[in-house]
């Protein structure tokens, strides 16, 4: 891949994630939600977005996603994760024109969210296995955030598979979409 390839790949990615929730026919992968009664789900109603940060791990992201219906048992969304370091410029093109691992390694990644309950004005979910940028390990995240009307602010824990003990944390908060 050459040096050019890293703009076109976080392109590609950006405008993946940005679009998956913009259109009717979402490209976004369903994601399961249930709710404690059908009112709880009334709540999540509408197109979600917004971000994410881990101080501990030095990562970012943004959040998108929607729920269609209270009646539905799936929704859309997903996130985009921005590694530690990879929103810093590089400077000079590696000399085989080539990706580094360590270039690959910042670029940002799509993370599937797995899972959302509601229950009163509580949310909780899981993210879909990934392989943590810095350790090249299995992590699992869970989250959990309360509802605010149109604002959903919540916390979020990483733990690795192979040491569940060494576990990050973050914010994230979601703004609901005006119609």
């Amino acid at each position: 891949m050459k040096f050019r390839a890293i703009a076109a790949a976080v392109f590609v990615a950006c405008v993946g994630a940005g679009a998956a929730c913009s259109s009717s026919k979402s490209p976004a992968p369903a994601v399961p939600v249930e709710g404690a009664k059908k009112s709880d789900l009334s709540l999540l109603v509408g197109k979600w977005s917004g971000d994410y940060e881990s101080k501990e791990t030095g990562r970012s992201g943004s959040i998108v996603f929607e729920l269609k219906s209270a009646g539905a048992q799936t929704g859309q969304g997903d996130i985009l994760m921005w590694p530690r370091g990879s929103k810093e410029p590089e400077t000079t093109p590696p000399p085989s024109g080539e990706l580094t691992s360590e270039q690959l390694e910042k670029m940002p990644h799509v993370l599937r969210i797995n899972f959302v309950r509601s229950e009163g004005r509580y949310v909780t979910g899981t993210v879909e296995t990934y392989k943590d940028p810095d350790c090249q390990c299995d992590v699992r995240t869970t989250f959990v955030g309360s509802i605010d009307g149109d604002v959903i602010v919540g916390e979020f824990t990483t733990e690795r598979y192979d040491q569940p003990a060494l576990k990050s944390k973050g914010t994230w908060k979601v703004k609901r979409e005006k119609k």
